[in-house]
């Protein structure tokens, strides 16, 4: 994959609102979000289901990086003692 390919999407979010009913983005020049506005409390979470979207979810490669990173300054300081 392109880099150019790669950053559409990152440039397309800078445009974009996290919906904190849905979890989907939406335009920043629309008042609600496109795809929850219409819908109650059953609908939302009969629509979540369907689709296996979870609102609440955490970035997977952000803990990952932080994890990585603590790894590496750990073996740093280990190999420093060590001599």
């Amino acid at each position: 994959m392109s880099l150019i390919a790669r950053l559409i999407p990152l440039l397309q979010e800078r445009n974009q609102i996290k919906c904190s009913r849905c979890g989907l983005y939406y335009d920043k020049n629309r008042s609600q979000c496109p795809h929850c506005r219409d819908m109650d409390e059953t609908r939302l979470q009969a629509f979540l289901e369907e689709s296996g979207i979870d609102p609440n979810a955490k970035s997977g490669l952000g803990q990952f990086l932080v994890l990585a990173a603590v790894v590496v300054v750990v073996i740093f300081l280990l190999s420093k003692f060590i001599r």
